[in-house]
C-alpha cells in the first residue's frame, strides 16, 4: 500500500496491535508507517462496509442515561463534563459564536456545552438511535445520521467544524478535509483532535500505547508534519499545533501503562509501583514537544486568495 498523503511506497511495520474494545487478541492489526512523512495507517485497511461492524452497540455508551443526567444537570457536575468545557474554551479562544458543526458527533455532549446563545449547533453522527434520541430531547441543535458528506449540510455555511477523536477513524481522510473546505465559510476554521503519532507515548509503548486499543477502527495515525501537508494541500493556511488535552493526555498515558503491566505480569501492580514516575512523561512530552494528545486548528483559504 502507497502512503496515502506522500505515496511513498517504503511504508515499514512500526507494531502490531489487537482490538482491545473487542478483545480479540487472535486477530492482530498492523499498523505501518512511511518513513519519508511520518504518516500511519493500519492494515490490513477495513472496507467500507466492514467498518460498521466494528463499532458495539456499547462503543457511545448509555446515550440514554447520559441524556437524562444532563437535563437532570447531574452531568454538568461531573468529571467528564470537564472535557468538554475544555473543548469550548479552545474553540472560542479562536472564534466566539457562529454556526459550528460537530463531526462524529457522538450523544453530542461538547454542543450541549455550547451557549445556544452564542452558537448555532449542528452535528453529524452514524448512529440512528443516537441521533433519534437526542434531537428528541435536546432543544437548540440538530443531529443528522450519517456522514460528512450528508446533502442536509449546506457548504460555505459553517464558521467552524470540529473533530474530536473522529479524523482517525474515516476512510479517505482527504476527501473529508475537501468537504469541510466547502462546508466551512471564507476565514472559517477546522479543528482536529486525535492521538500523536509522533509522540513519546507511541514509541515508548508501542503496541500498548492506549491509543492503539482503538484499532481496526483507527483507519490512520496522524502526526503534526502529514496532518499539516494534508490542510494545506486542501485549502487551509495557519495550521497551529496545540497540546490539548492534558485530562486526555494523562488519561492516556495512564492506561497505556495498564496494558503493558498486564501484558508482561498478568497484573497491575507494576502500575501501582511505576505510576508515581508517570507525572516524567508530561515533562519530557513538554521539553520535546512531542505530547501524546495532539489538537490542530487551520483556516480555510479565501477563495479569492488561493
Amino acid at each position: 500500500m502507497l502512503c496515502p498523503v506522500c505515496s511513498s511506497s517504503q511504508g515499514e511495520l512500526f507494531t502490531s496491535a489487537f482490538d482491545r474494545v473487542l478483545n480479540r487478541p487472535e486477530q492482530p492489526w498492523r499498523i505501518q508507517r512511511c518513513p519519508d512523512c511520518g504518516f500511519g495507517w493500519t492494515e490490513p485497511p477495513l472496507r467500507d462496509e466492514e467498518i460498521k461492524q466494528h463499532y458495539p452497540p456499547t462503543y457511545l455508551g448509555d446515550s440514554r442515561r447520559t441524556v437524562e443526567e444532563f437535563l437532570a444537570g447531574r452531568l454538568q457536575q461531573s468529571r467528564s463534563w470537564k472535557k468538554e468545557v475544555e473543548k469550548v474554551d479552545l474553540v472560542q479562544r479562536f472564534v466566539s459564536g457562529g454556526r459550528i458543526l460537530d463531526v462524529g458527533c457522538g450523544d453530542g455532549k461538547f454542543l450541549w456545552a455550547l451557549d445556544a446563545r452564542r452558537w448555532d449547533r449542528a452535528g453529524v453522527e452514524f448512529s440512528e438511535d443516537t441521533v433519534r434520541l437526542v434531537n428528541r430531547k435536546i432543544d437548540d441543535l440538530k443531529l443528522i445520521e450519517g456522514d460528512i458528506f450528508s446533502p442536509e449540510l449546506p457548504e460555505g455555511s459553517f464558521d467552524v467544524v470540529t473533530f474530536w477523536h473522529v479524523l482517525e477513524h474515516l476512510p479517505r481522510p482527504q476527501q473529508v478535509l475537501e468537504r469541510v473546505q466547502r462546508l466551512l465559510a471564507p476565514g472559517g476554521r477546522v479543528f482536529i483532535s486525535l492521538p500523536n503519532f509522533d509522540s513519546l507515548q507511541a514509541r515508548l509503548f508501542r503496541r500498548y500505547w492506549y491509543a492503539f486499543d482503538d484499532v481496526p477502527r483507527h483507519l490512520y495515525h496522524f502526526a503534526p508534519l502529514p496532518l499539516e501537508r494534508l490542510l494545506r494541500e486542501k485549502g487551509f493556511e495557519e495550521p497551529e499545533h496545540r497540546f490539548f488535552s492534558s485530562i486526555v493526555n494523562i488519561h492516556c498515558l495512564k492506561y497505556s501503562l495498564i496494558n503493558w503491566s498486564e501484558a508482561y505480569f498478568g497484573s497491575r501492580l507494576p502500575y501501582y509501583l511505576l505510576k508515581p514516575l508517570l507525572m516524567m512523561v508530561p515533562l519530557l512530552e513538554r521539553i520535546t514537544g512531542r505530547y501524546g494528545m495532539l489538537t490542530t486548528v487551520a483556516r480555510r483559504v479565501d477563495a479569492g486568495l488561493r
